[in-house]
C-alpha cells in the first residue's frame, strides 16, 4: 500500500489524527481563544462552518485540552434522539440514573449541574454537535434548562456546533431569546491557499515523511481550487492522489495525478 511506498509511519490525512498533531490553522486558534473566553463567562456559544471545515475536530481538540479536574465535558451529537433522549444522555453523563418522566429528569439535571459547580467546583461544559438538526422546541428547552438565578447566569457552558444554516436559523424571531444570549458567535472558514499548502505539508510530515517535497506546487494550487480550502476535501483528494501515485510509482505527486483523481471523484 502507499503507506509503505512513501515511508509513512502512520496514515496521512486521517480523521483520527491525535489532537496534538492537528494543523494549527489561524481560524482554529481564534476559535480556541473565543471558547476559552466562553468558559469564563459560563455562557452559550455558537460555532458554525461549512461541511468538512473542521468544526468537530476543533471542538474535540479544545475539549481534550481541558483539565478534567476542573471541567466535566458532555458531548452530544444526536438530535434525532429527541429532547427526552438528550436529557437522558446528559443525566447519564452526570452519573445519574435518569428518571422515567421528562420533568423529573430536568429537575435531576438542574440539581446535578448546580451541585457539580457549587459544591464540587467542577464546571460543566455541554458540546452539542450537529446542532443545525435541533428543532425549535429543542433549542428553547436547552435555553430554559440552563437558566439559573432568574436568568442572570447559566448552569453550564453550552456550545452549539453546526452547519452555516444554524446561524440563519437562530436569527429567526422565534429564537431571539436564545440568539441574544450568545456570548460567542464564530464561523470557522476554509483555509486559504497558503494555509492549504502548509496543511498538506504538515500532514505528510506528521505521518513520518522525511524526503523532499511530496506534493508539487501545481498539485497544491489545483487542490486548493478544487477543494475551496475545506480540510475534509483536501484529505480526500490527497489520499486518492497518494493511491494513484503509488500505482504509477511516482515519487512526486503532480497536477496530472490530481486531474485524474478529480475526474474519478466527480464521476461518483
Amino acid at each position: 500500500m502507499f503507506q509503505e511506498f512513501y515511508g509513512f509511519r502512520t496514515m496521512p490525512f486521517s480523521r483520527n489524527i491525535p489532537t496534538a498533531d492537528l494543523f494549527p490553522a489561524g481560524g482554529q486558534q481564534e476559535l480556541k481563544a473565543r471558547l476559552t473566553y466562553l468558559l469564563r463567562e459560563r455562557g452559550i456559544g455558537l460555532v458554525t462552518g461549512e461541511v468538512g471545515s473542521g468544526k468537530s475536530t476543533a471542538i474535540r481538540a479544545f475539549a481534550e485540552g481541558l483539565d478534567p479536574n476542573r471541567y466535566l465535558v458532555i458531548y452530544l451529537a444526536n438530535p434525532a434522539l429527541g429532547m427526552t433522549g438528550v436529557y437522558r444522555d446528559i443525566a447519564t453523563a452526570l452519573g445519574l440514573l435518569p428518571a422515567y418522566f421528562k420533568p423529573d429528569m430536568v429537575s435531576q439535571i438542574r440539581r446535578a449541574l448546580e451541585d457539580l459547580y457549587l459544591q464540587k467546583r467542577r464546571a460543566p461544559v455541554i458540546l452539542f454537535d450537529e446542532a443545525h438538526l435541533l428543532g425549535t422546541a429543542m433549542l428553547e428547552e436547552l435555553r430554559l434548562l440552563l437558566n439559573h438565578h432568574m436568568d442572570s447566569e447559566s448552569l453550564a457552558t453550552l456550545v452549539l456546533v453546526g452547519h452555516s444554516e444554524l446561524r440563519r436559523k437562530l436569527r429567526l424571531a422565534i429564537h431571539e431569546p436564545l440568539f441574544q444570549r450568545l456570548a460567542v458567535r464564530y464561523h470557522l472558514g476554509p483555509l486559504d491557499l497558503e494555509e492549504t499548502a502548509a496543511y498538506i505539508k504538515h500532514h505528510v510530515r506528521v505521518a513520518g515523511y522525511t524526503s523532499s517535497q511530496l506534493f508539487a506546487d501545481d498539485f497544491v494550487t489545483k487542490a486548493f481550487e478544487y477543494t475551496k480550502g475545506i480540510p475534509r476535501k483536501i484529505n480526500l483528494v490527497c489520499t486518492h492522489a497518494l493511491m494513484a501515485g503509488f500505482v504509477d510509482k511516482k515519487q512526486v505527486i503532480e497536477e496530472s495525478i490530481l486531474r485524474r483523481v478529480i475526474n474519478d471523484l466527480d464521476m461518483d
